[in-house]
């Protein structure tokens, strides 16, 4: 029997156990639920991350407006990346993504594993530094830089990059279908 694989997995489920054991936890899903429902027709909501965050990102700007009829974006393409890290520096880019496209009382969903990335630091202060609403994604240390940042954060306690990933597109997938209404539905 493979020990590594058993105890791969027996880890993954004991930390999303953990989670959702929480009634903070499951009070901040419900806000977020709620505060993303009131954007319908509103406000615009912005999704960032680096790395597989940033896949993530992309992954929710789209299930957001294409399923949840909300009005999402992320900053991920290959040439906004490029562009605004080449033209402003790689730690400014997602805050002058914001500069140039937000506006107040927008939603910024912040995701960092680690809750250090200095790019995502930057943009949640400019964010709340222009009456927008913040929601945070982390993991690693429980006092990380972004799990203060915003208005509704969700800490994992991991520090393993696959399980925060997992368990951050896990939330947000509960989130959009928490809008929706149900965990199946048809494509819109």
């Amino acid at each position: 029997m493979n020990k590594f694989l058993d105890n791969y997995f027996d880890d993954f489920q004991s930390t999303i156990s953990s989670f959702l054991k929480s009634e903070s936890n499951k009070f901040s899903l419900e806000k977020s639920v709620d505060l993303l429902k009131l954007t319908k027709n509103k406000n615009k909501i912005f999704i960032i991350g680096n790395g597989g965050s940033a896949s993530v990102a992309e992954h929710f700007a789209i299930d957001f407006t294409k399923n949840a009829g909300l009005n999402a974006n992320s900053f991920s393409s290959s040439s906004t990346l490029t562009t605004y890290a080449n033209d402003f520096g790689y730690e400014n880019l997602f805050k002058k993504g914001l500069e140039h496209y937000s506006s107040p009382e927008d939603i910024l969903i912040a995701i960092s594993g680690t809750g250090t990335s200095k790019n995502i630091l930057k943009a949640c202060t400019f964010a709340k530094d222009n009456n927008m609403k913040i929601i945070t994604l982390s993991g690693f240390a429980a006092d990380n830089p972004l799990s203060n940042l915003g208005d509704i954060n969700l800490w994992v306690d991991s520090k393993a990059f696959g399980y925060l990933e997992i368990i951050h597109s896990l939330l947000l997938h509960y989130i959009n279908d928490a809008i929706i209404g149900s965990a199946e539905y048809m494509i819109r």
